[in-house]
């Protein structure tokens, strides 16, 4: 199976349609997450056994949410994103493990979406590569032309989740410095204050 080009899967991402782009509801309303996602299991999962026990098991807990919660809402709505993405007609044909799909919907859309709002999908062309990029690498599938480290390399350049993880590391060692300092300091004055006393 080829992956279509990068610049196709961009504009297909742009071009997601109105019902993708609604107010997500878990088990019903306007747009049925959990129907999207289980369709979307049963096309690509080879193994129709496998995809029924998945259907009942952690989809229908990733899918539990609070209506209210606004970050809940954003996860969802990643999820039909991504749903939308490997919809395209090439992508739909690969048949992927469950544990691919399962790492994709549990761990790398959640990420994403504590982050970063979906509406930036429309705004942002970096946020549409993060997007096709999280889910190629999520399914082990690569554009047309790219090694493994180019591809690895260039999410790392769009990357919302390293991004964050890296300017909390560096707010960490900065705190942890000015703590040095901060008792460097007070240890300072004390053996000055200490000096003057015993002068």
């Amino acid at each position: 199976m080829t992956v279509p080009p990068l610049e196709e899967l961009q504009r297909w991402v742009a071009a997601m349609p109105a019902p993708f782009r609604e107010e997500p509801v878990g088990f019903g309303g306007p747009v049925l997450v959990s129907a999207v996602v289980a369709d979307l299991l049963e096309t690509m999962v080879g193994d129709p056994a496998e995809s029924a026990t998945l259907t009942s098991g952690w989809l229908l807990e990733c899918l539990r949410h609070n209506a209210s919660n606004e970050p809940e809402r954003n996860r969802l709505r990643w999820m039909l994103a991504a749903a939308h993405l490997l919809w395209h007609p090439q992508l739909r044909r690969t048949a992927v493990t469950a544990q691919a799909l399962r790492r994709l919907m549990v761990q790398d859309l959640p990420a994403l979406a504590a982050l970063v709002p979906v509406d930036v999908l429309d705004a942002e062309p970096d946020r549409r590569e993060e997007l096709i990029r999280v889910v190629l690498r999520a399914l082990e599938l690569a554009l047309p032309g790219e090694t493994a480290q180019e591809a690895a390399d260039r999410l790392g350049q769009v990357d919302s989740v390293a991004r964050h993880r890296l300017v909390a590391e560096a707010a960490e060692r900065e705190r942890r410095a000015r703590e040095v300092r901060e008792a460097m300091a007070r240890k300072a004055a004390t053996a000055a204050a200490a000096k003057v006393t015993r002068e």
